[in-house]
């Protein structure tokens, strides 16, 4: 087997191949800061190795400082992933962690066993946080789940291993240097090599899924709005009207236009007019149900696929959604803003037969007629009431 200065050098050669793996994605993929602090935590890891292979000369101490604070960004790289953010705090949270570990490892630096057991017990409680922040998540790939908690379980439980050898077993308590303790060492730092080439490719293939769910997100949702856009928002309502037709369920659309938007812009600013959409947006968004599908059809339009619904239901929704709406006030620079909604909407227990695009085109006449009524108001299609404002 190779001595522990041999693997100790490979260690920190295979940190490094690693750590310049994810600063290469992470040019590739600034959206996902997590890989930045991955890299970081990889790179104070080979610090901390390289620190430890001259212990002839540096304090022991001072490496299991370096290394143990690597595992502590890297859980901080995590915790950043699950976020989809990057998080506040992270350089007095660093200094905080690195003063007490610090205390820690100085206190106990003329015994090796204790410090072994300190160290070891903090890579397994990092480990099972590692664990549990993936978890939280609830990706839909459950299989990198699953691979991420085996790397960080093998990982963790070697340093288990350690722990409990150099805690009971009396040919390790009485160890005084790694040379000693060559069997658990040796296995430990082989492992090491084979836990960083896992745990930097899984770190890239996570980077890659978030860059794929952001480039869905952007191909799907209106920039502004974060609601569906139209072609997203076709492709579902065509699905959710199949369905409906199998269930023998009966569908509503709403077609509904923010009124004298264009005076809205003219009169305080666009940044108004894009403030009065982005609320108008998670105005309806509170009155939806899960199975609804909300879309900006484009401009001031949007349209809202209610399955399930009937004539009454229809009616009530968009009737509670206009008149709400009536109730909210905007502050501009030129005084209060209250704006207004117009809602024409069908209802019909074939809107499969009747394909999504005449679903719209009648709720399109029935917010017509509510424009000529005045605004501010809700209208259903009906062919009659329809023919007769058509003047037929």
């Amino acid at each position: 087997m190779l001595d522990i200065t041999t693997l100790m050098a490979v260690l920190a050669l295979t940190t490094v191949t690693s750590v310049f793996g994810l600063l290469v994605a992470s040019v590739l993929n600034r959206q996902v800061v997590a890989i930045r602090y991955w890299a970081l935590g990889l790179g104070i890891i080979v610090c901390g190795v390289a620190l430890q292979s001259v212990r002839a000369y540096l304090p022991l101490w001072i490496s299991a400082v370096v290394i143990t604070q690597g595992y502590f960004v890297l859980l901080w790289g995590t915790r950043c992933y699950r976020l989809n953010r990057s998080s506040r705090g992270f350089v007095p949270a660093m200094v905080i962690i690195t003063l007490l570990q610090g205390a820690l490892f100085f206190i106990l630096q003329e015994s090796l066993r204790f410090s072994i057991i300190a160290h070891s017990a903090i890579v397994v409680l990092v480990a099972v946080l590692m664990i549990l922040e993936l978890w939280r998540m609830r990706l839909p790939q459950r299989a990198l789940v699953w691979v991420w908690s085996a790397i960080w379980c093998m990982h963790g439980l070697l340093y288990l291993r350690r722990f409990l050898l150099y805690l009971f077993d009396p040919a390790y308590i009485t160890a005084s240097s790694f040379e000693a303790a060559e069997e658990v060492e040796a296995l430990n730092y082989l492992e090491g090599i084979v836990f960083l080439y896992g745990f930097s490719l899984l770190c890239v293939i996570l980077a890659t899924r978030s860059l794929q769910e952001e480039l869905k997100l952007q191909a799907t949702r209106d920039p502004l709005t974060n609601l569906l856009n139209r072609r997203a928002f076709e492709e579902a309502a065509l699905r959710q009207l199949a369905i409906s037709r199998r269930a023998g369920e009966g569908v509503a659309l709403l077609l509904m236009d923010l009124d004298k938007f264009k005076v809205i812009n003219d009169a305080h600013g666009h940044s108004t007019g894009d403030e009065v959409l982005i609320a108008f947006a998670g105005h309806l968004t509170a009155q939806l149900r899960a199975q609804d599908l909300l879309c900006r059809f484009g401009g001031e339009e949007f349209v809202l696929l209610v399955p399930g619904a009937d004539q009454a239901s229809a009616e009530a929704l968009a009737e509670r959604i206009r008149s709400l709406w009536r109730k909210e006030c905007f502050q501009t620079p030129q005084g209060e803003l209250v704006t207004t909604v117009s809602i024409g909407y069908v209802c019909v227990n074939d809107g499969a037969e009747q394909g999504l695009y005449r679903l719209i085109d009648r709720a399109d006449q029935a917010l017509y007629e509510a424009k000529q009524q005045g605004r501010n108001c809700v209208r259903s299609w009906q062919v009659e009431r329809l023919l007769s404002v058509a003047g037929v």
